[in-house]
C-alpha cells in the first residue's frame, strides 16, 4: 500500500485544488462587459461632453438599435465612434474618431475608452496615447474618474 506523499494522484489532486481556489479568488476581479442598453447611455454622455452632441458612429445592430431608443443619431461622420470588433476599432480608429470600446483589450487596436465592470463596479478606461490621437478633448471631470492606462 502506498502511503499518501508517495500516491501521484494526491499531489495532482491537491494541485487542482489550488488552481481552483486561486481562480475562485480571482473571479470578482474578472472583467465583465457592460451590458449594451447601460453602454448606450454612456456613450450618449461621453459623445455630449466629447463635442459629438448626440451623434455617434456604429456598425454594432444591438448597439445600433439601443442608440435609437435613446434618441441617439447613428452618424457615420461623428467624431465618437463605437466598437467591438478589432475590426471596427482599426477602421475607427484610421478615421481619427474618439473610439469606445466593449473592452480595454482592443486598446491595442486604438480604441481609447472602454467601459467594463470590475467585480460589479462599473469602470471607465482610458488610453491616453489613442486618446490624443483623436484630437478631441474630453472634460478633465471625466478624466479624473476614469482609470488612465
Amino acid at each position: 500500500m502506498l502511503r499518501r506523499s508517495q500516491n501521484p494522484f494526491f499531489f495532482a489532486s491537491r494541485i487542482q485544488a489550488l488552481v481552483l481556489m486561486a481562480g475562485c479568488a480571482l473571479a470578482p476581479l474578472a472583467a465583465e462587459n457592460v451590458p449594451v442598453p447601460e453602454a448606450a447611455k454612456l456613450l450618449l454622455i461621453l459623445a455630449n461632453s466629447a463635442g459629438s452632441e448626440g451623434r455617434v458612429a456604429c456598425k454594432e445592430l444591438d448597439m445600433v438599435i439601443q442608440l435609437k431608443k435613446q434618441d441617439i443619431s447613428v452618424d457615420a461622420k461623428a467624431n465618437v465612434a463605437w466598437a467591438f470588433t478589432p475590426e471596427q476599432t482599426r477602421f475607427y480608429a484610421g478615421q481619427g474618431k474618439l473610439v469606445v470600446c466593449s473592452s480595454r483589450k482592443l486598446f491595442t487596436e486604438g480604441g481609447a475608452i472602454a467601459f467594463e465592470r470590475i467585480g460589479g463596479r462599473l469602470t471607465i478606461f482610458v488610453n491616453q496615447t489613442n486618446l490624443a490621437k483623436s484630437a478631441l478633448a474630453l472634460p478633465e471631470s471625466f478624466l479624473r474618474m476614469a482609470v488612465k492606462v
